[in-house]
């Protein structure tokens, strides 16, 4: 029995942690480069949900959307309905608000302060597209002689 179960260990720490740092999605975005692989995880315990663990590394649960399963917790629920385990954290859950705000309450201000590099950079990506864009609009119509020459800026 021991030797069956000894590739666990060299599946999660070997394998899975190598795939779970180079290919997959995420849910979360940590400062590593996590990613969650699933299906495997009736495979491998649940660590298929490498960057749910790394956002939330003392969870209890692991999975956070409908479609992941975490054999993990299955068993962690089973073990507390027989009064075997004591669930004492898990990941909070995502609230996402339908309606627009107008104007920015004190909570939205403490998450973009919170998140503002994330922001900034999110800012600075469509900024960048929006500009590649309308230049390469000018471009255009400055081919179609609607403007004289067209240089850019400092050129």
């Amino acid at each position: 029995m021991a030797v069956q179960m000894a590739w666990i260990p060299v599946m999660a720490a070997g394998v899975i942690n190598g795939f779970g740092h180079y290919w997959g999605y995420r849910n979360f975005a940590c400062a590593d480069a996590s990613t969650n692989i699933v299906p495997w995880g009736i495979l491998i315990g649940g660590e298929e949900l490498h960057n749910n663990h790394h956002a939330y590394g003392t969870s209890a649960k692991l999975s956070s959307r409908w479609y992941e399963f975490d054999l993990g917790w299955t068993y962690i629920r089973i073990l507390e309905f027989f009064r075997l385990a004591d669930v004492r954290k898990v990941a909070p859950k995502l609230r996402v608000e339908s309606f627009a705000k107008p104007i920015p309450d004190f909570a939205t201000l403490q998450a973009i302060v919170a998140n503002r590099y994330a922001v900034a950079t999110a800012y600075a990506r469509t900024l960048k597209a929006t500009c590649a864009a309308e230049l390469a609009h000018l471009r255009e119509r400055a081919g179609h002689g609607e403007f004289g020459t067209f240089r850019a800026c400092g050129a």
